[in-house]
């Protein structure tokens, strides 16, 4: 017969444990709204996680492919697996360290979210796969216990760390067994939603305060600008390089009385600013369009502080608004080339000429 206190020490043991966990409310909402949030821009899941932890991977990865408590659309989640075939190429081949970091390089991609259990945060194979992630413009969820171990100073500002503060593995997997059953309730609450792709009106994001408040957690952050008054192969080529660069691309477009202002021509712009967005909001490698009415967009750089600048290839890097700024706080300066030499300006002139 068992200890007559067993039951009672283990009941107190998880009541106590429940109590110091109101810390994790607002962790709990920013992972529920990265997650909705890449869900609805048509990016995907992958979880991993080794020895029991492996099996809360698959866990939420189920939970999001097929139902939880209600019957919604399934989710795009993918539990990277360490079957037989892969684990026996990758150990002979290169090291088992690199099982599931590979998987991420060859299923991941900008935008994308990670979520990576690992009660000690010491795991070598977790690490690797999130720095493959960080790399990719991929975002992090890692749930961990007691200190967070080395992955908890791995994460970055864009990240999240659902922490259980224990030091026995079998209540931390059980409390990440409780937040994945949260997550994937706050996931069905939104299920109508879910079944449409985002407005394209809700690309378009003026506001400059409410632009910083959506980025903040969007990192590497993209940054890009110009007039885009007659869109055309060459830009369109080049936004999706600018957009592979990181996890969110920003446009910037100059307003219309800034595109007067560049002498262009009387008149242009040929399409209005609210026209020009629209078409602009409606690429898939845009995840938001902004505008700026001074000549430059040097005080919105400043204000969003992205990690890449980017112009097309007709601008050298040290003629681009703001790559010393961006330089000087450690992000990169890129010049695309065009692979389609096209010219907005040789376009209307074109059709100028053929008119009768």
């Amino acid at each position: 017969m068992s200890d007559s206190s067993f039951w009672p020490a283990q009941l107190a043991e998880h009541r106590a444990l429940m109590a110091g966990l109101e810390e994790l409310a607002g962790p709990c909402r920013q992972a529920e709204a990265r997650i909705l949030q890449t869900l609805r821009r048509g990016g995907k899941l992958l979880s991993c996680g080794n020895g029991g932890s492996a099996g809360d991977a698959a866990h939420i990865a189920s939970e999001l492919v097929n139902r939880f408590e209600g019957w919604r659309r399934p989710l795009p989640a993918i539990a990277l697996s360490t079957d037989g075939a892969v684990l026996t190429s990758i150990a002979n081949d290169i090291n088992y360290e690199q099982v599931f970091a590979r998987q991420v390089a060859a299923l991941g991609k900008a935008g994308d979210g990670l979520l990576v259990f690992s009660t000690s945060g010491n795991s070598a194979n977790i690490l690797a796969a999130v720095r493959v992630a960080q790399a990719r413009g991929i975002w992090v969820l890692a749930f961990t216990g007691r200190d967070g171990g080395a992955l908890a100073r791995e994460l970055r500002p864009g990240d999240i760390e659902l922490r259980v503060p224990h030091e026995r593995t079998a209540r931390i997997q059980e409390v990440h067994l409780l937040l994945i059953h949260s997550l994937c309730a706050a996931v069905d609450a939104h299920a109508a939603e879910l079944e449409h792709p985002q407005a394209l009106d809700d690309k378009i994001v003026n506001d400059w305060d409410e632009l910083a408040r959506r980025v903040a957690g969007q990192r590497p952050l993209v940054f890009s600008n110009g007039v885009f008054d007659i869109l055309h192969r060459g830009h369109v080529q080049y936004l999706s390089e600018a957009r592979a660069e990181g996890a969110c691309l920003v446009l910037a477009v100059n307003s219309d009385a800034s595109v007067r202002r560049l002498g262009k021509g009387a008149d242009r712009p040929i399409n209005p600013l609210d026209d020009r967005q629209g078409v602009l909001a409606g690429l898939a490698a845009i995840d938001y369009v902004t505008t700026f009415d001074e000549d430059t967009p040097l005080r919105l750089i400043q204000r969003l502080r992205p990690e890449v600048l980017v112009k097309g290839g007709d601008w050298p890097v040290e003629s681009i608004v703001g790559a010393g700024e961006v330089q000087g706080w450690g992000g990169r300066v890129l010049s695309i080339p065009f692979r389609h030499q096209r010219s907005t300006t040789r376009l209307l002139q074109k059709i100028r000429e053929t008119q009768p």
